[in-house]
């Protein structure tokens, strides 16, 4: 019986790594208890593009399957290569449905894991390109009781907003971070700090205005780096060393 492309690309992973792992720092962290493989994120990278490569004529719904066969692994690691393979996946694979999505994050757990899957290179084009169901699925994940889709429904606009002007993405952005700005859970709090800073490029006097008027009510670290990166380009401040 033939190995699936799961198994294969497991293989692989054990072969360049070992047994997988548990840390209580890494888990405290990355906010998940999934065993991990003790693997480079480079190398890990390096296998999901060998794999890509030698699959470019997988159909989108295939390559979606294998993403979430990975997706409901046991391992932190398979899951952050699904994350992966949607950075390398052609073009044509990129049209699976959306609604997938709602799967997949119900198996994730901490930032990592989400971060991996909802702030890929897919993202950056695909959120624009299939608006029309992702819009009402980031409206979805906004309102659900589980917090990683509440992440989700922030951090999936990082990739798209820094990379090009739209202003119904932006609305829409501001009007999710009205819904959960009270939320105090660091997954939420330095999610909207990461969604308006990845705005600042395209959207800055957007970002600067709703800064001015809702600053009492949003999250301070929100606040706090958010208006760093509008004052000096980055995240924080750059401290100088004194010559001795």
């Amino acid at each position: 019986m033939k190995e699936s492309h799961h198994l294969q690309i497991l293989s692989e992973i054990k072969a360049k790594s070992g047994k997988p792992t548990k840390h209580t720092f890494l888990n405290n962290y990355l906010g998940n208890q999934h065993p991990r493989y003790p693997i480079a994120s480079p190398e890990l990278r390096a296998i999901a593009k060998n794999w890509a490569r030698n699959n470019r004529d997988m159909t989108a719904d295939d390559y979606a399957q294998v993403i979430s066969d990975l997706v409901h692994g046991e391992s932190f690691t398979e899951k952050l290569m699904a994350g992966m393979l949607l950075d390398v996946c052609s073009k044509e694979q990129r049209k699976f449905n959306p609604m997938l999505f709602d799967i997949w994050l119900e198996q994730l757990e901490g930032w990592a894991e989400v971060d991996a899957m909802c702030t890929s290179k897919y993202t950056r084009t695909e959120i624009q390109a299939q608006w029309k169901a992702w819009k009402p699925l980031i409206l979805k994940f906004s309102k659900s009781e589980d917090i990683h889709k509440r992440r989700a429904s922030l951090v999936l606009f990082c990739a798209p907003l820094s990379q090009m002007n739209d202003e119904e993405m932006a609305t829409i952005v501001f009007q999710i971070i009205d819904r959960l700005r009270s939320e105090k859970s660091v997954l939420i709090t330095k999610a909207i700090s990461w969604v308006l800073r990845s705005m600042i490029k395209h959207h800055r006097d957007l970002v600067d205005e709703y800064l001015k008027e809702n600053s009492e009510t949003l999250p301070r670290i929100a606040v706090r780096e958010t208006l760093k990166k509008l004052t000096t380009g980055k995240k924080t401040s750059v401290v100088k060393k004194k010559k001795r």
